[in-house]
């Protein structure tokens, strides 16, 4: 009899889709959870339910009926709910005060605190009563986000005073338990971070999707161009490998993948914006699989499920090194979509293009600031370093979305 795994989403998102893919590829049973304005069907799961990621006790209720054998949580507020689950039943997955501690920015920045690593001033709270005398402790500038929030939404860097209340109301607006987080923040002049997902059992930690993660100087803080491979000195290598283990070692983390966001101060240590206890989006699995070889899917679908024997396999797999670039198309401006034209000039390394819902032809899209999603990703190949470079210096100018 075939195992049944559950997975659990906010959206029909392309976690979900590629791990319930997986799965079943697999012989593995699967039941996937999303929003109740989805279409179920479009899951393509043996038993699909509508349930928001954060109605614990529905999932659980969920998970009893359909005796499964393990769970994935693949968004943020999916995350939690996924690892009261595998408590509960007994399921391989990590404790909830573990995804408490990485989820919540609070407590991640206490996190950091107390393995002994960098941490910015910081503070959290609900209310807007004493905001000001409190942000007056901190040394300007500051960052002003949601506590429970992703994809970079809801956050306001202030040089001084000024905006204090309203960066604070649309911080909380964001938020999902309405408090709010204020940290020093933490300058860095490059438009670029050193991003990994990597995954852990046990002591152990595969850090094989290390990239750089680039962003537009019009939209700071929107992911557009990830970049593989990523070359470090071995000192440097040394201080973000340390930083990553002491954290994950803080906060009881056993099994999975986790999607970590950082970058090295002008003084060499390396500040860890976030981890987050799941996936990155954007297909990112997929891309490392393009880069080196190894499915990080597989991997998550057979651990939760307590099988190890692709995890022993890849002890002995030989890593590609490939040259990728992904690129996430946004629009500059809000209008009517048409279609992506890609440059003849590297059309050929053109991999893949992954389009997303609501980016069809003919379909109204937002701009660059506005949207939460692209119209879809292109992922393309490269036989070398520098025409790697050249393509992510020119991307604009080589792809972009025409408007009707």
């Amino acid at each position: 009899m075939s195992k049944t795994i559950m997975v659990i989403s906010s959206s029909l998102d392309g976690r979900l889709l590629t791990a319930v893919e997986t799965a079943g590829r697999l012989g593995i049973r699967t039941v996937a959870c999303v929003r109740k304005e989805d279409d179920l069907a479009a899951a393509h799961a043996d038993r699909c339910y509508a349930a928001d990621g954060d109605e614990t006790d529905r999932l659980l209720e969920i998970a009893q009926k359909e005796e499964i054998d393990g769970v994935l949580g693949v968004w943020d507020k999916s995350a939690l709910s996924a690892a009261i689950i595998a408590k509960e039943l007994g399921l391989p997955g990590n404790s909830p005060e573990c995804v408490k501690s990485l989820l919540e920015k609070g407590r991640f920045r206490k996190l950091q605190k107390e393995a002994g690593v960098f941490c910015p001033g910081y503070f959290e709270t609900d209310t807007s009563r004493g905001l000001k005398e409190k942000c007056r402790r901190l040394h300007f500038p500051i960052i002003i986000k949601p506590v429970l929030c992703s994809s970079s939404f809801g956050q306001t860097v202030l040089y001084d005073e000024k905006g204090i209340l309203s960066a604070f109301e649309k911080a909380a607006a964001y938020s999902r338990n309405g408090a709010v987080c204020v940290e020093e923040y933490i300058r860095h002049d490059s438009l670029c971070i050193l991003e990994t997902d990597l995954f852990l059992v046990g002591d152990d930690i595969l850090m094989d999707g290390d990239c750089w993660c680039y962003r537009f100087p019009e939209a700071p803080l929107r992911p557009v161009l990830v970049e593989y491979p990523v070359l470090l000195e071995s000192s440097r290598r040394e201080v973000f490998e340390s930083t990553v283990k002491k954290l994950l070692s803080a906060s009881g983390a056993r099994l999975g993948e986790f999607n970590v966001e950082g970058f090295f101060t002008e003084e060499g240590k390396f500040f860890v914006i976030e981890i987050n206890p799941r996936p990155a989006g954007y297909y990112c699995q997929q891309d490392i699989q393009l880069f080196c070889g190894v499915d990080y899917t597989k991997l998550l679908v057979t651990t939760a499920l307590g099988d190890m024997s692709y995890y022993e396999e890849l002890k002995g797999f030989q890593r590609e090194r490939n040259y990728i670039l992904s690129y996430a198309v946004f629009s500059v401006k809000p209008g009517i979509f048409d279609h992506v034209h890609i440059d003849p000039l590297i059309r050929e390394s053109l991999l893949t293009f992954r389009a997303f819902p609501g980016g069809e032809p003919g379909a109204y899209i937002e701009d660059i600031h506005a949207d939460n999603r692209p119209v879809g990703i292109a992922v393309f190949g490269f036989s070398s370093a520098e025409e790697l470079q050249y393509a992510r210096e020119h991307i604009r100018e080589l792809v972009y979305i025409v408007l009707k």
